[in-house]
């Protein structure tokens, strides 16, 4: 039987690029694909993000700053949820606010609506309106306090097949 040659592109993401590799298959080889876990692997680390599950991300972050910002001072959700700038700055406040006997608390914490969202590959930004109650204590006493709603931009990226939130600016 007279195999036929079928071309199939792969995608694979690496760290903060992308690679294409094209390789050429037989009809024997691309059937014995499906099954195949790379191939699943590939498909889970590249499916983009909906704009649910980025307000479930940004709502996780919301929900886990009580956590972060006071004491214990939880670095590991720091690094599930987080990477890139918003890592860094953030494990940096924890370092300021236990070297300044400080730490937040907070109250009413929100996503209003979603005003603009996109994703492509594993990149993705969401706007979001956000109602925050938020209270800075330092030496036990209040230093700073508000509650207010704010525009946030959230860029997001995904890494290892994980959604994380790479950077945050508030707009208003």
């Amino acid at each position: 039987m007279k195999a036929t040659l079928l071309a199939l592109t792969l995608i694979l993401s690496l760290s903060m690029g992308q690679i294409v590799q094209a390789k050429t298959l037989t009809e024997n080889e691309i059937s014995g694909l499906q099954d195949s876990p790379t191939v699943t692997e590939i498909a889970q680390n590249t499916a983009s993000i909906t704009i649910g599950q980025a307000a479930d991300l940004v709502t996780q972050w919301l929900n886990a700053k009580s956590r972060i910002f006071a004491s214990p001072f939880d670095r590991e959700i720091v690094l599930n949820l987080t990477t890139g700038k918003l890592c860094a700055d953030t494990l940096k406040a924890i370092d300021f606010l236990i070297q300044n006997n400080s730490h937040y608390e907070y109250g009413v914490q929100k996503v209003e609506s979603i005003e603009q969202f996109a994703a492509s590959g594993n990149k993705a930004t969401i706007q979001v309106k956000v109602t925050e109650d938020t209270t800075l204590y330092s030496n036990g006493k209040v230093s700073e306090s508000s509650f207010n709603t704010k525009t946030v931009r959230y860029n997001l990226e995904n890494w290892d097949g994980i959604w994380k939130i790479a950077n945050s600016q508030v707009l208003n």
